[in-house]
């Protein structure tokens, strides 16, 4: 067959090299040793096309004549204008045996890929490599050739996987994510259905997890029409998730992420991904359960519920902060929900609870003249909803809030309408009224989803208070957990309900402005502040009456607008400096389309040189591998499979009977790690040995039924003794020097 490839190319040399350069490059490149996988067949094909290359272009007569050719077909107006026309009947001769390329047997197919790998040529590699294996010859030949032909394709798949690796990572430093873990895919899919080269194939897959955020970034950042890339995003996004148990699991997905730098991952993620797409995936994510979760699945619903005008979205987010107040400060979110359900004295006890003293600063100073703070609000939930909800959400980031349309909307009037009668109902029925829904919703309702989101013992939750978010430990003893989609079938056997009873006249004029409502704002003179102080009416029947006289009128929502306009600039600035999700984005990591999350290792990087010897970049990746296979035997994993690919005897079966002990209880470790190599010094008296220091970062906890036990949190000098086994380098021994 005949390949793309010339002598000069082989020896690594231009055209018109002394001899004196051919035979120096000759000796360098017969010095250099491919990676220790390839076979003594591609080993020693590699050397005849060396040593054929510095025949030819090594000898006078056949080096001119070559030289002249090369020259003819690389540079044809240059040849035309200085060739003498003596060479040119010459040339013309021996055109027949000097051609653009090289015969080669397929046998020496694999000596050529290996050097195109030397000269980073990954497509050809690819292009050659496939069209053997799809037409390599079959089964019945002799045992000779049967072992020979073994040898040839094993080399081949080595090659091809090494070449889908490297252009894997050229498209991962060029930001082509996507297209680098296809292109990495391809490599491990050949190595697994073939079942060779376990090393590379680890090395191939601890590439493609670390590449999974970037992929995710760039498949959900996609235009809304390319569908078919983001619900692959969506896909992985899924399966990231699942592998970490959750957005602030213990799970371990191999990407190098810890627990806040996942939460600024989804953090970002949420710019590009639709209120819909956002509703779907926290809600379900939520039911592990989930704080986090739970949390940004109410900015969802809230979203949805006021740009739809379906009240019934927010009313089950308003369900859901019902099951979260116990653990962290929601009432600047109940509050608001409690005024688009125009529950006005539910909105007034949530913010008697409020801790965010800047919001309620801002809240009072805009109700001065009100007999309370519902115009305050009013304008507070309106730039609340542009500034941090909506921002979040790629389909709604324009969208302008109004209190007046949201209101004025029939379907919210009648839907608000009837979510009063109910109350009423339930009232009348004797069922208890919640202290802080004055539509009076049924207490075993609040009940039900107080049980949604049951806290787990030293789990992860978003606490906002103070206007901020952060994340925390909360020891809660967990209740019954009660399925979130029972959320949905209420939300949904009220709109059933709703949709058999249309619009009445009285349903409609429920909202419109009252004269008495319109005396109270503009007629009557200014009363005193709501202090934090003020408590409701004990008397239900005085409770009653307020209800009745606070409904939301469109009037309300012409109020809120008139004072846009005056404090539009300071509500900009307030929102920004406490904005409730202000510490994900603070010190936020800096994931990006164009920008690495970590470093990438370099195109040209290689567990080992040519000749054999391990490399920094190798001995990193060993201790990596091996503080990963600690992590995944001593966790809640399991997986004791994992030490022995990396340690060696007697390491290996007292690591082995460390985690062994450990299984048999419900106790398990977490950890995190940083490692910098010091150096690495190989063995002179034995290639197959080497001693890797290293500085070595290592956070770790020690969980006892669910509870942290102990902790450490070192900074060591290690010292490493590693040995090769095979095709492997694992760790025979570790002395810590400090």
């Amino acid at each position: 067959m005949r390949i793309l490839l010339d002598y000069y190319r082989i020896l690594g040399v231009f055209p018109k090299a002394t001899d004196e350069q051919l035979r120096q490059a000759y000796r360098d490149r017969s010095a250099q040793l491919p990676r220790r996988e390839y076979s003594r067949l591609a080993i020693q094909s590699r050397k005849q096309l060396l040593a054929q290359a510095y025949r030819v272009l090594g000898d006078p007569d056949q080096g001119k004549r070559y030289e002249a050719q090369f020259l003819q077909e690389h540079l044809p107006k240059q040849n035309e204008s200085e060739t003498p026309p003596s060479e040119t009947a010459s040339i013309e001769e021996s055109s027949s045996e000097i051609l653009l390329g090289i015969e080669i047997t397929p046998e020496q197919l694999g000596g050529s890929l290996l050097i195109f790998h030397e000269l980073g040529e990954y497509e050809l590699i690819i292009k050659y490599g496939e069209q053997y294996l799809n037409y390599s010859p079959s089964s019945s030949l002799t045992l000779e050739l049967q072992e020979t032909s073994a040898q040839n394709r094993a080399d081949i798949i080595l090659s091809l996987a090494l070449a889908y690796l490297e252009i894997s990572r050229e498209q991962w430093q060029q930001g082509n994510y996507d297209q680098a873990a296809l292109s990495g895919i391809k490599g491990l899919q050949l190595l697994e259905k073939n079942a060779q080269f376990p090393a590379i194939e680890a090395e191939i897959r601890a590439e493609l997890d670390k590449l999974r955020p970037y992929r995710i970034l760039e498949l959900l950042a996609q235009p809304k029409h390319n569908q078919k890339a983001r619900e692959t995003g969506m896909q992985l996004l899924k399966s990231m998730l699942d592998e970490r148990q959750g957005i602030d699991g213990r799970g371990d997905d191999r990407s190098g992420l810890g627990i806040d730098d996942f939460l600024r991952f989804i953090q970002q993620i949420r710019t590009y991904l639709t209120a819909q797409e956002q509703e779907d995936l926290f809600m379900a994510e939520a039911q592990r359960p989930s704080s986090v979760a739970a949390y940004l699945g109410v900015y969802a619903l809230i979203s949805r519920g006021f740009v739809q005008k379906n009240p019934a979205l927010i009313l089950e987010a308003q369900t859901i902060l019902d099951g979260l107040e116990h653990r962290q400060d929601v009432s600047l979110e109940q509050a608001i929900c409690a005024l688009l359900l125009a529950q006005t004295q539910g909105a007034a006890q949530a913010l008697d609870q409020c801790q965010d003293q800047q919001a309620l600063t801002f809240i009072r100073e805009q109700s001065q003249g009100a007999p309370d703070l519902l115009p305050g609000l009013c304008l507070y939930g309106e730039q609340w909803l542009e500034s941090e909800v909506f921002s979040h959400f790629r389909d709604l980031t324009r969208y302008q809030a109004s209190l007046k349309e949201y209101f004025a909307d029939h379907g919210v009037q009648a839907y608000l309408e009837q979510l009063s009668q109910d109350a009423q109902q339930e009232s009348r029925e004797g069922m208890a009224v919640q202290n802080r829904r004055v539509s009076g919703r049924a207490a075993s309702s609040r009940q039900a989803y107080a049980y949604a989101y049951p806290a787990y013992q030293s789990g992860q939750a978003v606490v906002s208070g103070g206007g901020s978010v952060m994340t925390t430990a909360i020891p809660v003893t967990p209740q019954s957990p009660v399925d979130i989609r029972s959320a949905r079938r209420r939300r949904q056997a009220r709109q059933n309900r709703q949709r058999t009873q249309p619009v009445t006249a009285d349903q409609g004029s429920a909202y419109q402005a009252s004269q008495t409502t319109k005396d109270r704002y503009f007629s009557q003179p200014p009363v005193p502040q709501v202090s934090e102080e003020r408590k409701p009416s004990s008397r239900p029947s005085e409770q009653r009456s307020k209800r009745r006289k606070l409904k939301i009128t469109p009037q309300v929502g012409l109020i809120s607008l008139a004072m846009l306009g005056v404090v539009g600039l300071s509500v900009t600035w307030f929102f920004r400096a406490s904005s409730p999700l202000s510490a994900l984005e603070q010190g936020q990591y800096s994931v990006s389309l164009h920008q690495p999350l970590i470093n990438i290792p370099p195109a040209d990087a290689q567990m080992v040189t040519t000749t054999g010897m391990l490399t920094l970049e190798g001995a990193k990746q060993v201790i990596e591998t091996w503080l990963s296979a600690k992590a995944q035997a001593f966790g809640t994993d399991r997986n004791l499979e994992s030490l022995e690919r990396i340690l060696a005897n007697p390491m290996l079966s007292q690591w082995r009977d460390r985690a062994q002990k450990l299984k048999q209880t419900q106790d398990y470790w977490t950890y995190q790690h940083q490692v910098n190599i010091k150096s690495l010094r190989p063995n002179q008296a034995n290639p197959n040995q080497a001693t890797v220091e290293a500085n070595v970062q290592e956070a770790a906890k020690f969980y006892r039924q669910g509870a942290v036990g102990r902790a450490y949190d070192d900074d060591l000098m290690v010292r490493y003794e590693l040995v090769r086994q095979g095709d492997r380098w694992l760790i025979q021994k570790i002395n810590v020097m400090n």
